[in-house]
């Protein structure tokens, strides 16, 4: 039997019975009203990172592990890394540009493999500014450099970069166009942007009630607005010029470790006094991510959300 009856539950009636648990704990309709804009997205992330090194990834990664088969191995937090690092053979690029590289997992782990590489990141929080900083300096890479600032702006000439990537980042964007328009101003003709990140898979006309309140908390629970759908991105991408030149669905690979954070969550909630105690004594934005760990599972298992790799390039004049 499963550690909570909610755990293996994916149709209807199961997501109702979660939802009606969260009512329990959290002000919902306080939180369905907040809208997130940059202060507030730095702010949960400056309020999350110790947690994160505590319950996600001691080595510091901010994203999902990407595992086969049906056990979380934390060696999956590098999955989305191989993934990108397969299709350099074919490019050799030489300038690679991360967005929203976190406490430095990533380039920190490309620098170290790709000596002869240079690497770029770009964060709008300070604290992952200080956290990627020291890892980098502590390893002692030469080619890696950081800064912090907004993908919405990027400080960098055009043509700079041969790879782009942006790994559970892109999903802040507030103004696609404009985002997709720096990442392609500053890749050169050819040079490919690579996303990974949650999307909504259905329109919200055709959710049901608990459905559009799932997708909604669990965006909130990580300082969204709202959840972007993959044709949103792929249209904004083309008046951009860049196009599409790879869609991969990565849900059975997430799935370890949505079933982890469940768990993790489920813990927090079971007995609603005792959850609302211990989310009192947290800072709100941390408290808040346990929505989105919570209801996660059941909403890319029912088929609403979704985790892809999307790849896109630019269009060589």
């Amino acid at each position: 039997m499963p550690p909570f009856p909610w755990s293996n539950r994916t149709d209807a009636a199961g997501l109702a019975r979660k939802l009606r648990r969260l009512a329990k704990v959290f002000p919902l309709d306080a939180i369905r009203a907040d809208d997130f804009t940059a202060p507030q997205v730095v702010e949960y992330y400056e309020q999350c990172h110790r947690a994160y090194r505590k319950h996600h990834s001691a080595e510091g990664a901010v994203h999902m592990a990407l595992n086969d088969g049906d056990r979380f191995d934390p060696i999956g937090f590098y999955g989305a890394l191989r993934r990108i690092e397969a299709g350099w053979p074919a490019r050799s690029p030489q300038d690679v540009l991360e967005l929203g590289f976190g406490q430095g997992f990533n380039l920190a782990d490309l620098g170290s493999r790709h000596p002869r590489m240079r690497f770029a990141g770009i964060d709008l929080t300070p604290a992952h500014l200080a956290l990627a900083e020291s890892r980098i300096r502590d390893q002692g890479l030469q080619n890696v450099s950081l800064c912090l600032g907004d993908f919405h702006q990027l400080p960098f000439a055009d043509a700079s970069f041969d790879q782009v990537f942006a790994i559970e980042v892109f999903c802040y964007a507030t103004d696609l166009d404009r985002a997709l328009s720096e990442v392609a101003r500053v890749l050169r003709p050819g040079g490919v942007l690579t996303l990974f990140d949650g999307y909504l898979t259905q329109a919200l006309a055709q959710l049901s009630a608990d459905e559009a309140l799932a997708q909604e908390l669990t965006a909130k629970g990580m300082a969204l607005d709202h959840w972007q759908s993959v044709d949103e991105i792929f249209t904004h991408a083309q008046q951009s010029g860049l196009a599409s030149c790879g869609l991969t669905v990565l849900d059975a690979e997430v799935m370890p470790t949505l079933r982890r954070l469940e768990r993790l969550t489920g813990a927090v909630i079971r007995i609603p006094w005792l959850g609302r105690r211990a989310l009192a004594r947290r800072s709100p934005m941390r408290g808040r991510n346990v929505l989105a760990g919570f209801l996660m599972r059941t909403a890319v298992a029912m088929g609403f959300l979704g985790y892809r790799q999307i790849e896109l390039q630019k269009i060589a004049l």
